[in-house]
């Protein structure tokens, strides 16, 4: 992470992706594809659209508290306005509680609870953040729930050898990743889990989760609400020298994914599957950056690595055997027959594959995990990272890795500077579907540049003597279609899949690419070709999660000419 401003708030720019033997994308008609028109519902002349001062940065969510859906938006100043999902008009609207005079941030997309809305923002004082703070929104009676008094975050974990303490400091924490909820046996309201990265690279910081229990919050009041907490590098002192804190791969591990931690729950099993930020994996000291840690409610980790394979750990030269070993810690790792990472700048000529990944600031941490069921039997993970490759792993034993395909070149060439270096080339959480009865993930891609092709990746996973391997399907765009270098210049919105549209119920995935005016595109998951594209008002917005709610399309934007940010609604029909 370079900044702020870097992270989350860089200037828009536009392309698309190289791919190994895709099938071209821009087919003809002999496909004969269902298309779908995207109708405009608002803003639109006899319905202005509601603007906001501030981004849209959180994704938006859907209340169904009532007769009437609303869209609930969370805007970046401490605003939640709900707006009527029909007409676009305000419903009601609310500030995060914060004391007179500081600033509010809220960038972490809501959690809904029944009819309860979960946030959780941010306060500054004069741009330094001084508390990281959870309330909880009655969507019934349009208020704040003082059952629920606002919880102010504060924590402190023994370092690894137990000789001093690490507490966690509002001012390099930063709430980026999504809230997230689960259900418990016993539990009225279930537990909620909020993590924190960080948003520059100054040091010292950590990778925090907090697991809240709803029920001991409203019963037992902001004290008693948090349960359990994670804590990713338990390091007491974090002496960086370099003006980026995370080039040295020391503390870090901040869990500052979008879209938040990935949970899973199959009967009684819950898991949370939490990618982290730069750093370092080292098990003598249970530093857990730039990986994928696996936890159930209670946060407690063990990595479940071999002790004999894992003697002597070398964070810089992990053995092979050792990270293989472990159960719930995965390592990212190049595959056999993978070429080394090789920026154009010859950055990491000198550098081993993890030392690459922190000098460029690819941290695995910027994407999450889905979850896949194999034909046999078998369930994997498909981890996306930022250096452009895309992880196949067992989710039984997370340390086995079963392929890597680097989806995406990495950004710029030696005559063309990739503008957005420290973005790397991937940050998302993938969709997935099936096709002819084989899995098939579908994965985002940008490039900062003027020299190589980005865009959505699909990928099948077949079985090659029984052990599961990436095969690549399609791309969109053809990598040799004329505006290949034009589209995806810089992070586009989440990916969303829908397989409910039309006669034909082909899932369909949706995606913003960002520009001055944003284009929405539909391209049909069987085979890539693009079913629907609309240009936007505004610019959309980069790592948002566009909300479908049945033919129904909703979506952040910015206006280009006044900054403004507002909700764009879009009904999807079906073309004859």
């Amino acid at each position: 992470m370079k900044t702020v401003a870097h992270r989350f708030f860089s200037a828009i720019i536009l392309a698309v992706l190289i791919l190994p033997a895709c099938n071209a994308v821009y087919r003809s008609e002999a496909a004969k594809p269902e298309r779908f028109n995207l109708v405009k519902i608002f803003p639109s002349e006899s319905r202005p659209s509601v603007t906001f001062d501030a981004s849209i940065i959180a994704s938006s969510v859907l209340d169904i508290s009532q007769a009437k859906p609303r869209i609930i938006i969370p805007v970046s100043n401490g605003i939640i306005a709900a707006l009527d999902a029909e007409t676009g008009t305000l419903d009601w609207q609310l500030n995060a509680p914060a004391q007179e005079g500081q600033q509010v941030q809220l960038i972490s997309t809501p959690v809904i609870i029944s009819n309860k809305l979960v946030i959780l923002y941010q306060c500054l004082d004069k741009g330094v953040r001084t508390s990281h703070r959870l309330a909880v929104i009655d969507l019934v009676k349009k208020q704040f729930d003082n059952r629920f008094p606002v919880l102010t975050f504060a924590a402190e974990q023994a370092t690894a050898d137990g000789k001093a303490s690490v507490k966690f400091n509002p001012p390099t924490a930063y709430s980026h990743a999504a809230l997230k909820h689960i259900d418990r046996t016993g539990s009225q309201n279930g537990f909620v889990y909020a993590a924190f990265g960080n948003a520059g690279d100054i040091q010292p910081f950590h990778g925090w989760v907090f697991e809240i229990d709803m029920d001991a919050w409203q019963q037992q009041g902001a004290k008693l609400a948090v349960r359990n907490v994670l804590l990713t590098t338990p390091e007491a002192e974090c002496p960086a020298k370099m003006e980026y804190g995370t080039q040295e791969m020391i503390c870090g591990g901040g869990v500052w994914v979008p879209a938040g931690p990935l949970i899973t729950e199959a009967k009684d099993n819950v898991e949370l599957f939490i990618p982290t930020g730069n750093g370092q994996v080292d098990l003598d000291r249970h530093d857990y950056a730039n990986a994928l840690m696996r936890v159930k409610p209670g946060l407690q980790f063990d990595p479940g690595c071999d002790a004999k394979l894992c003697t002597a750990f070398n964070p810089l030269k992990p053995d092979p055997a050792c990270i293989s070993s472990c159960k719930n810690l995965f390592i990212p790792r190049l595959a056999e027959g993978n070429a080394p990472i090789k920026p154009p700048y010859h950055e990491c000529d000198d550098k081993d594959f993890w030392e690459c990944l922190a000098w460029m600031d690819y941290d695995l941490g910027a994407s999450a995990p889905v979850k896949v069921g194999l034909e046999n039997g078998r369930d994997v993970l498909v981890q996306a990272g930022k250096d452009g490759g895309a992880y196949l792993i067992d989710a039984e034993q997370l340390g086995i890795q079963y392929d890597r395909l680097q989806i995406a070149k990495l950004c710029g060439s030696p005559t063309d500077l990739c503008k957005l270096s420290w973005a790397g080339m991937i940050v998302t959480q993938p969709v997935q579907t099936s096709v002819d009865g084989e899995p098939v993930v579908v994965i985002p891609t940008f490039s900062a540049d003027k020299t190589n092709a980005a865009g959505l990746v699909a990928l099948k996973i077949v079985l090659e003597n029984g052990r599961p391997k990436f095969k690549p399907f399609w791309r969109f765009p053809d990598a040799n279609h004329a505006e290949a270098l034009q589209m995806f210049r810089s992070h586009p919105s989440f990916p969303v899949l829908t397989t409910h549209l039309g006669h034909r119920h082909d899932a369909i995935v949706w995606l913003v690419d960002i520009g001055a005016h944003g284009t929405i595109y539909g391209i049909r998951a069987k085979d890539g070709v693009m079913v629907a594209k609309q240009n936007l008002q505004g610019s959309g917005r980069q790592l948002s999660m566009p909300l479908i709610v049945g033919n129904k399309l909703y979506l952040a934007s910015i206006m280009p000419n006044t900054g403004k940010a507002m909700i764009e609604a879009y009904r999807i029909e079906a073309l004859e």
